[in-house]
């Protein structure tokens, strides 16, 4: 049985007023080249990281132990003069709330990031026809 999205839609109307504006703001601050219209972050990588975190209980149920993850807003140092230079770092969020940045190998010491890197910025991976693209 597949699982129902219980969180309130945004109309497409509201949706991209909701982009205009946050355009409009930065168009003052910023090139508008380099104004981020989105980031494109791949399901596959989505999965991976639940995955990750999930284990069996003594049950054989699956247990995750995040509640989703956060992206952070982020320039490359290398990137900084290119047009699409926003990326978005993506943290897993554990139960409690807080960013899993990495995670330690038993002794104290940090082992892995828990920091991932793999969203593709707008305009390089856009949908130049959506709605939301707003000019």
């Amino acid at each position: 049985m597949k699982s129902r999205i219980t969180v309130p839609t945004v109309p497409l109307q509201e949706a991209i007023d909701r982009v205009t504006r946050f355009r409009d703001q930065l168009i003052n601050q910023v090139p508008e080249a380099n104004i981020p219209r989105a980031v494109f972050i791949p399901i596959a990588d989505l999965m991976a990281i639940i995955e990750k975190f999930q284990d069996l209980d003594e049950h054989g149920n699956i247990r995750n132990s995040l509640t989703g993850v956060r992206a952070y807003f982020a320039v490359k140092e290398s990137d900084q003069d290119l047009p699409d230079d926003v990326t978005a770092l993506i943290v897993p969020v554990d139960l409690a709330g807080a960013d899993i940045v990495a995670h330690t190998n038993g002794l104290g010491e940090e082992e892995d990031s828990d920091i991932y890197d793999f969203t593709k910025p707008c305009p390089d991976s856009c949908d130049e026809e959506s709605p939301l693209y707003v000019p």
